[in-house]
């Protein structure tokens, strides 16, 4: 009957909706491994700001870099991936990069939605694992980054916890309430607070100390004919000392 046909022509609306998405997710993942590849030959430094859902990835990679993304108290207001600049001291730079916010029990079918979002973790050579220190689930949330890390076979890359929003943690200690704030797993830990940029110069303090880890000593005569191997130096590296 005509009740039949309405469900029919319904079910392969649906399913021709569904290969369109399919088909469009395909060509996102295709670009985003375009990108990667052309960040990875450039070989400029990645992080990448993993953490549960509101706890302030948005708001850090905003304050440090001015990326004007999307802050929102709610779930996965952060979908796609952000990438931008970010410029120490020193002049040396890192590309920072935002990621979705993760959730504990997250539906299968959502996974691969999101993987090639949360991918951005697997390709970076660091890990900011932001925590919200002020929410009383921190320790069940942060287990639930890690394991999602795991999944994603993200565990051979170092890890540093930036424990945020400490200005909301002196509020509760005002009021009696101690919080502790540590992580055994990560390589270093730092207490911030993004809203009121707190921590901004230690942040990029550890980048620097990291960048330096990663560097070798080089001496070199250069020719006044390739000068441009000195700018390489001072973009990806540090000029330590030149004479005429």
């Amino acid at each position: 009957g005509p009740g039949e046909k309405k469900l029919e022509m319904d079910r392969r609306l649906v399913k021709d909706r569904i290969a369109q998405l399919n088909r469009e997710l395909n060509e996102v993942k295709r670009h985003r491994e375009v990108v990667r590849k052309q960040r990875m030959e450039s070989t400029q430094p990645v992080v990448a700001i993993v953490g549960y859902t509101n706890a302030g990835k948005s708001t850090l990679l905003n304050a440090l870099t001015g990326a004007k993304v999307l802050e929102e108290d709610k779930l996965f207001a952060t979908l796609d991936p952000t990438t931008r600049m970010l410029e120490l001291d020193n002049k040396e730079q890192v590309m920072l990069t935002d990621t979705v916010g993760f959730i504990r029990k997250l539906p299968h079918h959502l996974v691969d939605a999101f993987k090639s979002t949360l991918e951005e973790a697997k390709y970076a050579d660091l890990i900011f694992h932001v925590v919200d220190c002020s929410n009383p689930q921190m320790e069940s949330q942060m287990e639930t980054v890690y394991e999602t890390l795991e999944a994603l076979e993200v565990g051979d890359k170092p890890v540093y916890t930036l424990f945020n929003k400490v200005d909301k943690l002196e509020e509760l200690e005002r009021e009696g309430i101690a919080v502790e704030c540590k992580d055994l797993r990560a390589k270093k830990t730092l207490l911030i607070s993004a809203r009121v940029q707190r921590g901004f110069q230690e942040i990029k303090k550890l980048l620097e100390e990291f960048l330096h880890e990663k560097q070798m000593y080089v001496e070199r005569l250069v020719p006044y004919t390739e000068t441009g191997i000195i700018q390489l130096v001072r973009k990806y590296g540090s000029l330590l000392e030149e004479d005429y």
